[in-house]
């Protein structure tokens, strides 16, 4: 005979019970869901708007040939112009200028185009209505994106002031694109005027090809990928926007993965309500299993439990992610603080998949949180679920789970990263946190055998309660130690970057004072006013630096070429060495490369390589792997005497400045403007200003992750909230009995304050441990595998003390306001026994 009961009965009756913790943990699940939907709504939008964005921008482009830096002569142009198969070439230059803004000079792209070119490739980069076509062609007219007059609030007709090639110049709007381009705010103007205001004459970077009808362009590629000048890349729209998702995939896929934390904390939310439920309802399901009900009806009726939570979660989660998402694109645009992508406003399109995929989501996390308390519901005995404390006999047997999810935790973060996303690691963190519900009952039995019982009777009475109830503790705690050991290992990852940086800047800002052209890669100081400055009489020494970006590695983005004032006998004056070999006297010059183009590029120290400059391609040894946080796509440095050898090319985008004894930073900063007025247009900085300035950056960069980190301690918060108010509920007979022999309520109260604390150090120390063990997963392999850097240890005591202590508080807090409605409930408790 089988016992069939309704639904309601079954599933809704025992959740109404408890409308509090029910509540708390279907707002875990919407947190986790919105959380993780709104960064993949944004990852994804952004990557396919800028995929999306360059192909509108090539037109009817079958092919795009292109080099940073400098570029290559206009005579590839006419090669490829007349090249048989082509039928439109168009030609142009991209440079930098440089408009006031705040008083600060901010880098602004301009595109020098060829409009009939443009034209009729179909490129939107001509206004589709101009009362004065011929203005194109005016030298001092620039055509702005929309963007680009919204930010520095401009209109058709009025004048903007840019800085191109050093020198102030005045342009006049004569009209806005049909559309922004992926990078947002832009200007276009005139490729000859481009060429001859920024001293680019004879040189483009770029050149855009449709190609005759039935002319393949992958065999047009391998036609003349061979011939192209050094450095320079021939490849479709798609193949571009695929280059710029594959450098942004490893930020977007640990971005997306730590935002999954919330609706991971959200499934162990589940667990804490449905096993102190399964506790609380032991008894009823052993009654009906007399009756007839089976074991798997009974694991059915848990799990639907656990949908219950779940399915209002993602309801309210899925509308709430979307909100989410749509406020920051039309925020902060696609750009979540890396700098990958355009800060240009956005507007959210559907995505049902994406939907769906995170419906999945929680609804496997409801399912996940559920699967635990119903299998132990299912595999109780009669007997024993009859009877008082049944579910401690089962909370001491299970290390050994515990123990070989160590071990597969272990092995998995031995697993080498795919594709440059460390799966392995991921997955060792989310077996960790799975030990843990199997952990915290033994070690709160093994904690209460070690420490010595307290001598007063309220601390004797606490103390025993958390040693002979072990399975009680770890069903309170596991959302609050999971919670929290995320917490503690965001943090201390955060934190040991943000020191290393801020080591880092101490290290290689040796100078008295920094002079910087200007924030674009096309601001210089010519050879001639380098010379001047570093002969003033109250600089010391002298230091150029020229810049530069270089292709080095197909498929790839461009890599920053620095060319330093280097001593080859000691490059750890300027750089921060990590590894070296002796430079030789003869051969290829010296070059050193930073660990992140190391990890990239696999060259190893002594090996040749070709930097590709000014269309030629020359030769170098790597004798040195340096540490570089700046530029997150490489760099390889050199001596500045070998880069002005090669090109001939004088000038610097920046000097670093030792003074005379004696001479104060102040005084000198005063004089060196006065000499060179050019001065007060420029950067001149110390050492402090420009640390305070990288971290400030620093922390807009890591932005989101601080508003997960915020995410996490509510949740946390939450898990207090549920697992110390659900255990008041279980012990209403516990405190009646208290009262009942003679304790006051007032020696209950005590009671309940001492467990409290105990549990929740008990809870944040073992969360604490946990915490910093996936730090050292984060720091030694998650970092180094996905962005190809190194860190110290460095872990923020004082923040990491403060969300301790406002756990604790609010576990004190929960624990006293649940025991004000169990105590007033006493004599009914007993009334009913």
């Amino acid at each position: 005979m089988s016992l069939h009961i309704p639904w309601r009965a079954a599933v809704w009756r025992p959740l109404r019970q408890r409308p509090g913790a029910t509540a708390l943990a279907i707002l875990g699940v919407a947190l986790g869901v919105a959380l993780g939907l709104a960064v993949a709504l944004i990852n994804l939008q952004a990557v396919q708007d800028f995929a999306g964005g360059l192909r509108r921008l090539a037109g009817e482009a079958d092919l795009v040939l292109q080099a940073p830096g400098k570029g290559f002569s206009e005579d590839w142009y006419r090669r490829l112009a007349t090249a048989q198969g082509v039928q439109v070439a168009a030609p142009q230059l991209r440079v930098y200028g440089e408009i006031r803004v705040d008083g600060a000079w901010q880098s602004f792209p301009v595109w020098g185009i060829a409009p009939f070119a443009s034209i009729r490739l179909g490129q939107p980069l001509v206004p589709t209505q101009l009362a004065h076509p011929e203005a194109l062609f005016d030298p001092h007219s620039i055509v702005l994106s929309p963007a680009a007059a919204k930010q520095f609030h401009l209109r058709v007709g009025e004048t903007m002031t840019l800085r191109a090639a050093g020198v102030t110049r005045s342009f006049r709007v004569i009209g806005l694109l049909p559309v922004d381009p992926p990078q947002g705010a832009v200007g276009v103007a005139d490729i000859a005027s481009a060429q001859w205001l920024w001293g680019r004459i004879g040189w483009l970077n770029r050149v855009d090809l449709r190609l005759a009808p039935g002319v393949d362009p992958t065999g047009f590629q391998c036609q003349w990928q061979d011939r192209l000048p050094p450095g320079s890349s021939l490849e479709t729209p798609q193949q571009q926007g695929a280059v710029a998702a594959r450098a942004s995939r490893a930020y977007r896929a640990n971005l997306l993965v730590l935002s999954l934390v919330a609706l991971f904390t959200g499934a162990f939310l589940i667990y804490a309500t449905l096993a102190l439920g399964v506790v609380r309802q032991r008894r009823s399901l052993a009654v009906l299993r007399v009756l007839g009900l089976r074991r798997r009806e009974i694991l059915a009726s848990v799990l639907a439990q656990g949908l219950a939570l779940g399915l209002p979660g993602i309801a309210l989660g899925i509308p709430l992610g979307n909100l989410a998402a749509a406020t920051a694109l039309a925020r902060l645009g696609g750009d979540l603080g890396a700098g990958y992508f355009s800060a240009s406003h956005l507007a959210l399109r559907g995505h049902p998949l994406l939907w769906l995929a995170f419906a999945g989501a929680g609804i496997a996390a409801a399912l996940l949180g559920a699967g635990l308390p119903a299998w132990q519901a299912s595999r109780t005995t009669v007997v024993r679920a009859l009877g008082q404390g049944s579910e401690e006999d089962e909370a001491g047997q299970k290390l050994l789970p515990g123990l070989i999810l160590l071990v597969l935790a272990a092995l998995s973060a031995a697993i080498p990263p795919l594709g440059g996303i460390p799966y392995g690691a991921y997955l060792a963190i989310a077996i960790l946190l799975f030990a843990t519900l199997f952990l915290i009952g033994p070690l709160a039995r093994l904690l209460g055998r070690i420490l010595p019982v307290p001598e007063g009777a309220l601390g004797r009475l606490a103390f025993l309660q958390m040693r002979g109830t072990p399975g009680r503790v770890a069903h309170s705690l596991s959302a609050i130690v999971v919670a929290f050991s995320l917490v503690v290992a965001m943090a201390i990852m955060v934190g040991s970057f943000r020191d290393s940086v801020a080591d880092w800047l101490v290290d290689i800002l040796r100078a008295d004072l920094y002079l910087q052209a200007g924030s674009g890669p096309g601001a210089r100081i010519s050879g001639e006013r380098v010379a001047a400055i570093c002969s003033d009489s109250v600089v010391r020494q002298c230091s150029p630096m020229r810049r530069l970006q270089v292709n080095l590695l197909p498929g790839h983005p461009p890599v920053e070429l620095l060319a330093r004032g280097l001593d080859t006998a000691d490059p750890g004056r300027e750089l921060q060495i990590l590894r070296a070999i002796p430079a030789a006297q003869v051969g290829p010059p010296p070059a050193w490369i930073s660990e992140i183009l190391a990890g990239i590029s696999h060259w190893r120290l002594g090996e040749i390589v070709h930097i590709p400059v000014d269309g030629r391609a020359h030769a170098v040894r790597i004798v040195g792997i340096y540490r570089d946080y700046a530029y997150q796509q490489g760099a390889i440095s050199i001596p500045i005497e070998v880069y002005r050898r090669w090109t001939g090319d004088d000038s610097a985008n920046g000097l670093a400045l030792w003074l005379r004894p004696g001479i104060s930073v102040v005084n000198a900063q005063a004089q060196l403007i006065q000499r060179f007025p050019e001065l007060r247009q420029w950067q001149l900085e110390t050492p402090r200003a420009i640390r305070a300035e990288s971290l400030r950056i620093f922390d807009r960069s890591f932005a989101a992750t601080y508003a997960l980190e915020a995410v996490a301690i509510v949740i946390g918060l939450l898990g207090v909230a549920n697992g110390f108010g659900a255990q008041i509920l279980l012990r209403q007979r516990e405190f009646a009995l208290f009262r009942t022999i003679g304790l006051r309520r007032r020696d209950v109260v005590g009671l309940l304050l001492r467990e409290s604390l105990l549990l929740s150090s008990f809870g944040v120390a073992l969360g604490g441990a946990l915490g910093f063990a996936i730090s050292l997963l984060l720091i030694d392999l998650v970092n180094p595998q996905s962005f190809h850097w190194h860190m110290g240890f460095h872990p923020p005591w004082s923040n990491l003390l403060l969300v301790a202590a406002a756990l604790m508080l609010a576990s004190v807090v929960t624990m006293l306001l649940s025991a004000r409605k169990a105590l007033s409930s006493a004599l009914t408790v007993v009334r009913d026994e």
